[in-house]
C-alpha cells in the first residue's frame, strides 16, 4: 500500500484516538482532579487495544503480518510512545508549572508521527 493512503488512513484513525485520549486524559486531570500521569496511564490503556486493532486491520491493511512478534513490537512501539508522553505530562505539568491541558500539544502533534514511523518500519513492515 502507498505511503500516503497509510498516512491517511493512520492520520484518521489517530484523530479519533486523539480524541478518546484528549478526553479521558483532560477529564480525569482537570474537572475529577486526579493526577496528571495517572490520567495520562488511564488514556494510554484506553486506546491502546482500539489502536491496535484499527491500525492493524485498516491503517496499515495488506502491510506485515499480524504474528506475535507484530503484536510484540507494536506494544513495545506504544510503550515508548506512552514513556514519552509521560515525559510531556511531567515536565510540563510538574517542573514548568504548566497547566494540566498543556502537555495535549505534544501529545497531539509529536508523539503520533514518531509513532506512526516506528510501526510502520517495525511492526507493519512489508
Amino acid at each position: 500500500m502507498m505511503l500516503r493512503v497509510q498516512i491517511l488512513r493512520y492520520a484518521a484513525t489517530g484523530v479519533a484516538l486523539s480524541l478518546l485520549y484528549s478526553a479521558i486524559y483532560w477529564g480525569l486531570a482537570s474537572p475529577l482532579a486526579v493526577a496528571p500521569l495517572l490520567a495520562n496511564s488511564a488514556a494510554f490503556v484506553a486506546t491502546t487495544a482500539a489502536g491496535y486493532a484499527i491500525h492493524s486491520r485498516w491503517s496499515f491493511a495488506g502491510r506485515g503480518r499480524r504474528s506475535a512478534r507484530a503484536r510484540l513490537i507494536f506494544a513495545l512501539v506504544n510503550l515508548a510512545a506512552f514513556a514519552l508522553n509521560s515525559v510531556w505530562v511531567w515536565a510540563i505539568t510538574g517542573p514548568l508549572h504548566g497547566g494540566v491541558e498543556l502537555p495535549l500539544i505534544p501529545i497531539l502533534l509529536v508523539t503520533p508521527w514518531l509513532s506512526f514511523f516506528a510501526n510502520r518500519q517495525w511492526a507493519f513492515r512489508a
